[in-house]
């Protein structure tokens, strides 16, 4: 033996374990009770008696333990606890609620065990009840929540299926809107440029007042396709599956693309070797890169050589496209909120719709990605698209 072991442990005071059974019976934390096989009560703990406010006398010998619930328990009792006592002799965790003398109710589990005599006929009932008032009001707590939720949720859905039906609908207005107004815009410019080929004007102010107008209507005709494009695309993106796509191959093909004499002009640099596909309906891809790549030479700082760069890298869950370049950047502070809404223009001096950022950034979030934007006036702006693989 250790030295530890060899060390007297302390003294215990004996009351703590001089315990009386029969008080250890009539206090206990829980409701004891003994029964005839017809449930006629012969013994109870003091427990019991607290918990339903009769005296002893009251009880024993006089009432019935099924006689203890509300009627529904009672009715429960006779006709499936007690045969499945007999059947099999014991009873666990069933609920009921027992009846107080005041008329008030407590939730109760019963366990039960039946006693037989030597001949194997039924001789005694001990029951143990339980108290679970606290946790009958954690379980309808738990059920409330539950009926929160479940409404919560159906209140989702159908919110949603509203805004999807609000959505399909404004695309249908958009897209009629759209293609009606096309041809009278086009009437229009028809006429004006047949105007400015046959008419004289000698007013001396007709001359920018000419362009004024011209410029007005080719601002209106570019708002007309833009409205169109966006609707378009959506349909067509709802019925193109995903596949895979070489980025390499496709940027090349935007950049042919481009306006030869501006794309030219510009120093591309392409990087797609750390991950060189990618998963995406080919139109929406297109169209991202071609939108970002077409800002990128559009709003080129004057009087310095336009540079872009395009890279992929891996992220987690999926890959990074990174579109750079070195153009007239865009005050974040100023328009970041409104960086991707429809026709909004941040370089009234360019030609524009405002249509090309509102398309990528529905496209990439289309695709379940993100994107991020960093810019610096006169410097250049960074597009940071974040997609899964």
């Amino acid at each position: 033996m250790s030295a530890a072991e060899e060390e007297e442990l302390p003294a215990l005071d004996l009351r703590l374990t001089a315990e009386n059974l029969e008080d250890l019976y009539e206090q206990a934390p829980c409701g004891y009770c003994s029964c005839l096989p017809d449930g006629t009560l012969v013994k109870t703990n003091q427990t019991l008696l607290s918990w339903l406010g009769y005296a002893r006398e009251q009880l024993v010998a006089r009432r019935c333990l099924q006689e203890l619930f509300t009627v529904g328990g009672r009715l429960h009792y006779e006709s499936f606890c007690a045969p499945l006592l007999l059947l099999q002799g014991q009873v666990r965790e069933i609920s009921y609620q027992l009846r107080r003398a005041d008329g008030t109710t407590l939730p109760v589990l019963l366990n039960a065990q039946l006693l037989r005599d030597a001949d194997g006929q039924p001789l005694l009932i001990r029951a143990t009840l339980f108290d679970i008032t606290e946790r009958r009001k954690y379980e309808q707590e738990l059920l409330r929540a539950r009926a929160e939720a479940d409404a919560h949720r159906a209140l989702l859905t159908a919110k949603n299926e509203q805004l999807t039906r609000i959505n399909g609908e404004l695309d249908n207005f958009v897209y009629t809107a759209s293609h009606d107004l096309k041809q009278p815009a086009s009437n229009m410019q028809g006429l004006f440029e047949e105007l400015k080929r046959t008419a004289t004007f000698h007013d001396p102010e007709a001359a920018p007042m000419l362009a004024m107008f011209d410029d007005a209507l080719r601002q209106i005709l570019g708002t007309i396709e833009g409205m169109t494009e966006v609707v378009q695309l959506q349909r067509q993106l709802d019925q193109v599956p995903r596949e895979k796509i070489a980025l390499q191959a496709i940027t090349e093909e935007i950049i042919r693309n481009l306006q030869p004499l501006q794309a030219a002009a510009v120093d591309f640099s392409l990087d797609f070797r750390a991950v060189p596909h990618l998963r995406m309906p080919r139109p929406a891809l297109h169209s991202l890169l071609y939108n970002l790549l077409s800002n990128a030479v559009k709003y080129a700082l004057p009087g310095r050589r336009p540079q872009v760069w395009v890279r992929s890298a891996p992220a987690a869950g999926g890959l990074v496209l990174t579109v750079r370049d070195n153009g007239r950047g865009i005050d974040l502070q100023r328009h970041g909120q409104d960086l991707f809404q429809l026709f909004r223009r941040f370089h009234p001096e360019v030609p524009g719709s405002g249509v090309g950022l509102y398309l990528v950034n529905r496209l990439v979030r289309q695709a379940n990605g993100h994107l991020e934007v960093a810019s610096v006036v006169n410097e250049g702006t960074t597009f940071r698209i974040f997609l899964p693989s």
